[in-house]
C-alpha cells in the first residue's frame, strides 16, 4: 500500500465514533461526559439478541458508536485511530472495514450472552479495538517484525483493555477474546490472499 494513502475509513469511524457517544451521553444524563446508563442504551442503537430477532441489522453498526462511559471510549477511540491509521495504509479500506464490522459487530453480539435483561445490551468500540489488535499482532509478528510503532500501537490497546476486564470481570471478556481472535483471523486470510497474489505474479512474469 502506498504511504501516501489516507486511511480515511479509519479517522471517520473514530470522529463518528466520538460525535455519537458525547451526543447519547448528553441525551441520558445532560453532559456529553456523562455515564449513559445501558440499560437506556438499546434506546440509541445498542445492540440485542431481541433486536436482531425483529432484523434490526443496522444495531450491529450503531451498537459500535454508543458507549457507557465516556473515559471509556476515548481510549477505544484512540486504540483504533492508532492501529487503524498503520494498518489502513498497508491493507486498504476494504479489509480495515472487514475488521471494524466483523469483529465489532461478532463480538459485540457475542458480549449479550453474559447478561440479563436489561443490563444485556451489547455496546462499545472496544470489541472492534480488540480486532484491530488481533489482526496487527499476526501482521506484526509475520511480517513487520521491525515496526516498533505497530507493537506500540499493539500494546497500548490490549494491555489496558486486558487489565480493566481482570479488574472488572476477573478473566478476559468473551467478547473481547472472540473479536480478537475474529481479527487475528482475518489477518491469517489476508496474508494467505496475498502470498498468493505474489506468487502468480511472479510466475507470470517469469
Amino acid at each position: 500500500m502506498n504511504s501516501n494513502y489516507k486511511p480515511f475509513f479509519t479517522i471517520a469511524i473514530c470522529i463518528l465514533t466520538v460525535c455519537v457517544s458525547f451526543f447519547v451521553a448528553y441525551q441520558i444524563s445532560g453532559s456529553i461526559l456523562g455515564k449513559s446508563r445501558i440499560i437506556y442504551l438499546a434506546d440509541y442503537g445498542g445492540l440485542t439478541v431481541e433486536s436482531i430477532k425483529e432484523f434490526e441489522i443496522w444495531r450491529f453498526i450503531t451498537s459500535q458508536f454508543v458507549h457507557v462511559h465516556q473515559k471509556h471510549m476515548m481510549y477505544n477511540v484512540l486504540s483504533i485511530l492508532f492501529l487503524g491509521v498503520l494498518l489502513e495504509r498497508k491493507i486498504g479500506f476494504r479489509y480495515t472495514l472487514s475488521i471494524w464490522l466483523f469483529a465489532g459487530a461478532i463480538g459485540t453480539l457475542f458480549t449479550t450472552q453474559f447478561g440479563s435483561p436489561p443490563w444485556n445490551t451489547g455496546t462499545g468500540a472496544s470489541q472492534a479495538a480488540l480486532g484491530f489488535a488481533g489482526f496487527a499482532l499476526v501482521f506484526y509478528t509475520v511480517k513487520f517484525r521491525r515496526e516498533y510503532i505497530l507493537l506500540a500501537a499493539i500494546l497500548f490497546a490490549v494491555l489496558p483493555a486486558l487489565y480493566l476486564d481482570l479488574k472488572t470481570a476477573g478473566y478476559p471478556k468473551p467478547g473481547h477474546s472472540l473479536s480478537f481472535i475474529i481479527g487475528s483471523v482475518i489477518a491469517v486470510w489476508y496474508l494467505y490472499k496475498s502470498e498468493k497474489k505474489e506468487a502468480v505474479t511472479k510466475y507470470e512474469q517469469s
